[in-house]
């Protein structure tokens, strides 16, 4: 994650959150938070990865749509972490079979 998020190249900075489930329990969760915001739509590749995780977490379908339903930022260059995510993808797939 800490090279996923841009942790060594100063871009995010990882911090802990409390998080309370509907039990009532409190967890104890990292997150990652950009040190200078810019405000604008997600690379295709980002809502991606969060889309996958929505649904491989079983979050609401209608959660689901709405991730699904963001316009992004139309980014086609390089993103070298997509290519380990997409080969662990197929190795699991793989390995499955």
């Amino acid at each position: 994650l800490y090279r996923q998020e841009g942790v060594e190249d100063g871009i995010y900075v990882p911090i802990e959150v409390n998080v309370h489930t509907q039990a009532g329990k409190v967890l104890t969760c990292r997150s990652y938070q950009m040190t200078d915001y810019v405000c604008g739509p997600p690379s295709p590749q980002y809502k991606m990865v969060i889309c996958m995780g929505a649904n491989q977490n079983g979050l609401p379908a209608d959660y689901q749509k709405k991730l699904e339903a963001i316009e992004t930022n139309n980014y086609a260059g390089p993103v070298p972490i997509m290519e380990e995510i997409e080969a662990a993808i197929e190795a699991k797939k793989i390995n499955s079979a």
